[in-house]
């Protein structure tokens, strides 16, 4: 059998939890001052009106390279693309009519659940 060790708090734990607060505290600090920028870096999108804001993600697509474009284009024909299509249709047909299904096994187990309590009730009487 292991013996069970008691906890005890020693001057070498206190140290060791002081130094982790420290390491903590300044890595919250280090992080918190050390922000990445947006997408659009130091653009102010208040500015920005209707028009250019629905557009700004075609424009980023026009931008790709012509490979990167056509990789997205045909993502589909790709093995992790039809792999992902073969999960989706699987969890799709897996999930078809779910809350139902569910609902209607509850109701299932509740009157099962009564009836049995009936019968044991009138069984006992």
């Amino acid at each position: 059998m292991v013996k069970e060790k008691k906890f005890h708090f020693t001057f070498k734990n206190l140290i060791r939890l002081v130094i982790f607060a420290l390491i903590l505290y300044f890595s919250i600090n280090w992080f918190s001052n050390n922000q990445k920028t947006s997408v659009l870096g130091d653009v102010d999108t208040t500015i920005l009106d209707e028009e250019t804001k629905n557009n700004l993600v075609p424009n980023l697509y026009q931008k790709l390279p012509e490979n990167s474009r056509y990789q997205l284009e045909h993502f589909n024909e790709t093995e992790i693309g039809l792999f992902l299509q073969d999960k989706f249709s699987f969890l799709q047909s897996q999930l078809n009519g779910f809350p139902n299904r569910q609902i209607k096994e509850i109701q299932k187990s509740i009157i099962k659940n009564a009836s049995d309590n009936i019968i044991k009730n009138i069984d006992e009487n």
